[in-house]
């Protein structure tokens, strides 16, 4: 399974990327001046789910 980040729902925080063990994540702008995270390595996710948890805006799903 692989992270799949919601950018309607997601506001850059940044908590997916520091919780996340493997390192998946990155904040990048969106194109619109916006911070948004992205998938960044989605081959190193190890299914533990911490971003799925960690999420405040629950903009992250393993799928």
């Amino acid at each position: 399974m692989q992270p799949i980040v919601d950018a309607t729902k997601c506001e850059g925080i940044g908590s997916c990327r520091d919780v996340c063990p493997a390192d998946v994540f990155e904040i990048k702008d969106d194109g619109s001046g916006s911070m948004r995270s992205i998938v960044a390595r989605p081959d190193d996710c190890i299914d533990c789910g911490m971003c799925v948890d960690e999420c405040p805006t629950e903009a992250i799903i393993l799928e």
